[in-house]
């Protein structure tokens, strides 16, 4: 904990909305006079490159979904739109892919650093299992993604993937149908991943 603020506003305007609304004092003992350890090294930046990542994939996403059509037979054309049409849609597109991609990179380095350093043991192992949900939780998010594009490679994965969920005993073929949408992978397939995407983005 950062402790009580010394924070002290200058006008008075700025002191009448401190005494009601104390941001600045958070902001202050927050992210200027927060006292960190003298062995702290870049190995705990991860969480905040993580969280910019984030926030650039979300922000990525939104604007291209704005041109995405999430329908089988028109998806792989509006990724063309996209990429041809749209200004800038390519460096959106390839930003997005990308930080797709680095996010990962930086993902496995946070948890790399946490086997490293201990931050998987006691006190702490109900956090380290918190951040383990959320990696399978990226991964399964960034499944769904690949899928959008609808070419060959995201057919056949959402195939071979989805299709791995059947080799669960008793009730594998239900949640395969269930995750397809019918008996086939198909357009009700890629509208769940679709609307599994848009809902990550609210």
């Amino acid at each position: 904990m950062s402790g009580e603020s010394t924070f002290v506003p200058k006008s008075r305007l700025a002191k009448w909305l401190e005494s009601r609304l104390p941001v600045g004092g958070l902001i202050h003992s927050s992210f200027v006079v927060f006292p960190n350890p003298r062995n702290l090294n870049y190995w705990w930046t991860f969480g905040g490159i993580l969280s910019f990542m984030l926030v650039a994939q979300i922000v990525t996403g939104v604007v291209l979904v704005m041109h995405y059509t999430p329908q089988s037979g028109l998806a792989f054309a509006s990724i063309e739109h996209i990429m041809r049409d749209v200004n800038y849609g390519w460096l959106l597109r390839y930003a997005h892919a990308n930080g797709a991609s680095m996010f990962f990179l930086a993902l496995y380095l946070h948890m790399f650093r946490g086997m490293y350093y201990g931050s998987c043991k006691a006190p702490r192992e109900v956090l380290w299992l918190l951040g383990v949900i959320i990696f399978l939780l990226a991964i399964a998010t960034a499944f769904t993604g690949y899928v959008l594009p609808w070419g060959q490679m995201s057919f056949w994965g959402a195939t071979v993937i989805t299709s791995l969920f059947s080799a669960i005993p008793w009730v594998g073929d239900s949640i395969t149908t269930w995750l397809w949408g019918g008996y086939a992978v198909d357009n009700a397939t890629l509208n769940r991943f679709f609307s599994l995407q848009a809902r990550r983005n609210d």
